[in-house]
């Protein structure tokens, strides 16, 4: 009864639904912050320090953070799942606004596909293949259009924004190949947390960017602070999300963050998308639903 009511697949689409809401929101936090004069580096360095000491108090197995074997995954984890993607996207979120900027989450599935399919983790599907290039096809054309609806567009910004997919693709495939075995996905992201914000902390130093910047007040604190207790609720559902999905199904999570960019972007900040920006978003969606028709190798039954 309880199968027939509830699909082994549902706790995973929830995941997916649920984490590209909070990336999104995550987005629009940050320019609510960045807008205010904050840099980007600093926004992040806090929001990574305070997600992974929230995790990392409610670990049950803390040394296991200590341990040698994983130091190079949570290096690797935090810098192309979190550090360069969220520096970049806080970045660009002031000059593109947080629609387009959820956009670059939303490219990662057909470069995971290739990458994936390249080294035997995904079986081919042309009928994937073919969904999934209609949904970057799709963003592609957002990106085209919002370009023209910027008055005076940086061209730098645009190629910027396309390091955050190529990160994050390579993220997903080497999150799914290196997961250590028998260790939870909440010490996984404490520990990739926690060496994004070291990492974000020592580039800091190095290009002399304030990490407790003057002037900051009772408002930007705490959307600091908030950023950072959704942040660990983010990463620990995109942590136990990769768990239960492979990398190909993992990395639509970006195309359901876009859309949900979207919605915050004109409910928040009023931000006005042409009628060819909205029909690219529907037709994301139904590419997605199209890579999505053949029994799929990503959630775990």
């Amino acid at each position: 009864m309880q199968r027939s009511l509830f699909p082994p697949q549902a706790a995973v689409w929830g995941l997916l639904l649920a984490n590209g809401f909070l990336i999104a929101l995550m987005l629009a936090l940050a320019k609510a912050a960045t807008s205010q004069g904050m840099p980007a580096v600093t926004y992040a360095f806090w929001q990574t320090l305070i997600a992974g000491s929230v995790l990392l108090v409610f670990s049950q197995k803390r040394r296991s953070l200590l341990e040698r074997r994983l130091s190079r995954y949570f290096l690797i984890s935090g810098l192309t799942g979190i550090a360069v993607p969220n520096v970049i996207g806080f970045y660009l979120v002031t000059k593109l606004g947080a629609g387009f900027t959820g956009i670059m989450y939303a490219l990662p599935p057909i470069f995971t596909f290739l990458i994936a399919t390249g080294m035997g983790l995904e079986k081919r599907s042309w009928i994937k293949l073919a969904g999934l290039s209609i949904a970057v096809i799709a963003c592609a054309w957002i990106v085209l259009q919002r370009h023209s609806e910027i008055s005076s567009p940086n061209l730098l910004w645009f190629a910027m924004g396309l390091i955050i997919p190529a990160m994050l693709s390579i993220g997903n495939v080497y999150r799914s190949v290196a997961w250590p075995d028998a260790v939870k996905p909440m010490v996984l992201a404490a520990g990739t947390l926690l060496a994004s914000a070291m990492t974000l902390g020592l580039f800091a130093g190095l290009a002399g960017t304030p990490i407790f910047p003057v002037g900051t007040g009772s408002y930007l604190l705490g959307i600091v602070i908030l950023q950072g207790l959704l942040t660990a609720l983010t990463y620990l559902c995109a942590f136990e999300l990769q768990r239960r999905s492979n990398p190909v199904f993992y990395s639509q999570l970006g195309a359901v963050a876009a859309m949900f960019g979207l919605l915050i972007g004109v409910i928040w900040f009023n931000e006005r998308y042409s009628v060819g920006i909205w029909l690219g978003a529907l037709v994301v969606i139904l590419g997605l639903r199209i890579s999505n028709r053949t029994k799929p190798t990503s959630p775990e039954t």
